[in-house]
């Protein structure tokens, strides 16, 4: 959706964040069909070079649109920069896939820091990012996925996998909105036995997301004259869906 919406938040004070748990229908495969992907130098990558050999923890994200990075998506990225020798100690690697796009290193490039207008030249990391250009793999997991005429991101409900050797399914987190996904920790819990995994037919149950905080949301008249009110500011911020 390219209309931009107004959003009002209150510097009032919020109420404590909560974790989300999304659901999975009974559909979603137990077992990782064996999906291609093509890797920063053009070569197929296919998931089955894996299986048998290590487990997989494989990242959807939102993708690239070639000039915008998703902001949730670039903490991701670098928070299983931060966590991959724990996770390849573990045994697992890690493949992030980015839907519908065709250029890694302008990813790299545009997630290598918090602050966006500041990228760490030369970002890189230690696992591989992968392109998933026509979205069959997102169709083959059931990622809800599609190429958009304004050219915004396929992906808004990013998932996150854990495969074990065999090809099972072990864990499958399926996010509501594009914040919602778990932190690498919580699926290095999972690979480590000291979270219990979560069927793809039953949805996550153990490895928490750090979803936003909830805020108090009011109309913009009962912001500002609560604001008033409180003789405090207020922020009003404008966004879009893409």
């Amino acid at each position: 959706m390219s209309r931009l919406e107004p959003l009002l938040v209150l510097l009032l004070g919020c109420a404590p964040g909560r974790s989300k748990e999304a659901s999975a229908p009974a559909t979603r495969p137990s077992r990782a069909p064996d999906v291609a992907f093509i890797d920063a130098d053009g070569e197929r990558v296919r998931l089955s070079d894996y299986l048998g050999r290590k487990p997989v923890v494989l990242l959807f994200t939102r993708g690239f649109t070639g000039q915008f990075a998703c902001y949730y998506c670039g903490i991701q990225t670098r928070d299983y920069k931060s966590t991959y020798r724990k996770l390849k100690a573990a045994g697992a690697e890690v493949l992030l896939v980015l839907p519908g796009a065709t250029d890694v290193d302008g990813y790299l490039k545009k997630v290598g820091t918090s602050d966006p207008d500041r990228p760490e030249p030369g970002f890189t990391v230690p696992y591989r990012v992968v392109l998933d250009p026509d979205l069959e793999a997102c169709r083959a997991f059931d990622v809800p996925a599609e190429k958009t005429e304004s050219g915004g991101f396929p992906v808004n409900q990013p998932a996150t996998f854990v495969i074990g050797k065999d090809g099972s399914i072990l864990y499958a987190y399926h996010g509501e909105d594009p914040s919602d996904r778990p932190s690498a920790e919580a699926v290095l819990g999972i690979l480590e036995g000291r979270v219990a995994g979560a069927r793809a037919d039953s949805g996550p149950t153990s490895a928490p997301a750090s979803g936003p905080a909830s805020l108090p949301w009011v109309t913009y008249a009962e912001g500002l004259e609560a604001a008033r009110r409180a003789k405090r500011p207020i922020l009003l911020e404008f966004y879009a869906d893409w």
